[in-house]
């Protein structure tokens, strides 16, 4: 099987940040496209529409710099990549995304909820698994990480 698209997610944390680097390095391997994804929850009806109005705003800000921060660093490794910025609940847009661009990879974080947080807030991670139309590379907390080996690259 040929690995030419390549989609990883990014929420801002260090874990996905990891994800990010394993994502460029199978793309340097396979000369595989890049595409980066990030979904913002919608904000609950039941919080006050001027409130929600603001941190929703607020909360859009922070993630587009996110990724215009992860696209930085992929053209610093060399790929180019194409993102998106999406609404909506994560794993069902994660999913329309990835047959939208026809991906033959996920690789994304798992922030190894237990107990009573995976009960409640649920595993998008394991969703994802579940539903995704092709393979998806999980990166745990533990794993290893290490820096793209181009001279000159970023930190992310």
């Amino acid at each position: 099987m040929l690995i030419k698209k390549v989609l990883t997610l990014t929420d801002g944390s260090e874990l996905s940040r990891v994800a990010l680097r394993y994502a460029v390095e199978i793309c340097r391997q396979f000369n595989a496209e890049l595409y980066l994804l990030t979904v913002m929850d919608k904000v609950p009806s039941y919080l006050d529409a001027e409130i929600s109005h603001e941190i929703f705003e607020r909360m859009e800000d922070i993630l587009k710099n996110e990724v215009a921060n992860c696209s930085g660093y992929c053209e610093t490794a060399g790929l180019e990549c194409k993102s998106e910025v999406r609404t909506g609940l994560p794993y069902e847009e994660i999913i329309k995304y990835t047959e939208e661009i026809d991906a033959d990879l996920i690789v994304m974080a798992t922030h190894g909820r237990s107990g009573i947080s995976s009960i409640l807030l649920g595993s998008i991670a394991e969703k994802v698994v579940r539903h995704a139309p092709c393979p998806v590379l999980t990166v745990k907390p533990t794993a290893k990480d290490w820096e793209i080996s181009k001279p000159g690259s970023c930190e992310v």
